[in-house]
């Protein structure tokens, strides 16, 4: 983001990046138990903002980990055997409650779920100088909230790290486990560059409109 401060914490419309993203799932599912796995270095200036801005609400700080993978390991360690768990993107603010809801009730039947979008661009996959196209109604652009069954994710979390894991439903599927997909939305994108904070200030700025 080439900013001097994590881009969680960027300020979006006089709150930090992730206090949008807590009170969606706050609203969505108020008896939420919320986990914040971040950077032990972050830590002090969490509370920082917390002293200037309000709670977050969340109810636990863990401290992440060198990976992704890690820092959710490390979160799962302080949950309960039972239930349902959901692994969030802080840097995913505007996904709707819709698809909150959509994900943990879908787990608490099925085991897990994944909401994706479908590919709006064509694609083509490299090869060194050589590329070919690849078929993109039968692709799907991934997101968050991941949700599954807590044991189950606990387990397959037991088995330990692996390069090619790049989130938990490759975890949960290496363990052996179907990962069903849900439908996500649109404007659940996922803050990483200067420019997605222009889009985020946009989608802010409209939803203040309509309310």
């Amino acid at each position: 983001m080439a900013q001097p401060v994590a881009k969680q914490f960027l300020l979006l419309e006089g709150l930090p990046l992730m206090w949008w993203t807590l009170r969606r799932f706050r609203t969505a599912l108020p008896d939420l138990h919320v986990v914040l796995v971040l950077h032990e270095s972050l830590f002090d200036d969490f509370r920082a903002l917390e002293a200037a801005h309000g709670s977050a609400g969340i109810d636990q700080l863990v401290a992440g980990g060198v990976e992704r993978w890690h820092s959710v390991a490390n979160g799962l360690t302080v949950l309960c055997e039972k239930g349902v768990v959901g692994v969030h993107d802080a840097v995913r603010p505007f996904v709707s409650e819709a698809t909150i809801r959509r994900c943990y009730s879908t787990a608490e039947s099925a085991n897990s779920a994944v909401p994706v979008v479908p590919i709006k661009d064509s694609i083509r996959e490299t090869n060194g100088a050589a590329s070919h196209a690849l078929r993109r109604d039968r692709l799907r652009a991934v997101q968050t909230p991941q949700c599954f069954n807590l044991a189950a994710l606990k387990a397959a979390y037991g088995s330990g790290y692996r390069p090619e894991f790049t989130d938990d439903a490759s975890v949960f599927e290496f363990a052996g486990h179907p990962v069903h997909l849900v439908d996500g939305d649109l404007e659940n994108i996922k803050i990483t560059t200067p420019e997605d904070l222009h889009v985020a200030q946009a989608f802010l700025r409209e939803q203040r409109k309509d309310q």
